[in-house]
C-alpha cells in the first residue's frame, strides 16, 4: 500500500493507493464488484462518487410513455404503431390510451 496523501483524496487516488487493481474481488463490496464487472472501473467509481448511500431504482422501461406516444402518433399504420409501442416496452393499447386522453384534454381545452 502506498502512503496516502490526505491533501489529494479522491476515488481514483484511493483506488490506486489501496492497490485495488487486480484485487477487486477481494477489495470491493459485492454491489460495487458487480458494477465493476458490468460497466468497468471508471464508471463504477463515478457511480460511487455521485450516488453512494442512495438507493438506485432502475425502472423496467427505459423510455417515458409520453415519448413513445409521440413516436406512435407520427404514423397511422396500426402495425407500425404496435411495433413502436412494443419496442419501447409498452402495449399499443396503453399508448393509445395516452393519445386518447390527450385528445380528450385538447377537446375540452379547445372549446
Amino acid at each position: 500500500m502506498k502512503k496516502i496523501n490526505l491533501d489529494n483524496l479522491n476515488e481514483e487516488y484511493i483506488y490506486d493507493a489501496f492497490e485495488v487493481s487486480g484485487n477487486e474481488s477481494e477489495a470491493l463490496n459485492d454491489s460495487y464488484l458487480e458494477l465493476y464487472e458490468l460497466i468497468g472501473r471508471d464508471a463504477m467509481l463515478k457511480l460511487f462518487k455521485y450516488f453512494r448511500g442512495d438507493k438506485i431504482d432502475c425502472p423496467m422501461r427505459l423510455y417515458r410513455s409520453d415519448y413513445i406516444a409521440n413516436l406512435v402518433n407520427q404514423t397511422t399504420d396500426r402495425r407500425e404503431r404496435a411495433k413502436i409501442a412494443r419496442a419501447g416496452g409498452y402495449t399499443i393499447k396503453f399508448i393509445e390510451g395516452i393519445l386518447s386522453k390527450r385528445r380528450n384534454e385538447y377537446d375540452l381545452d379547445g372549446e
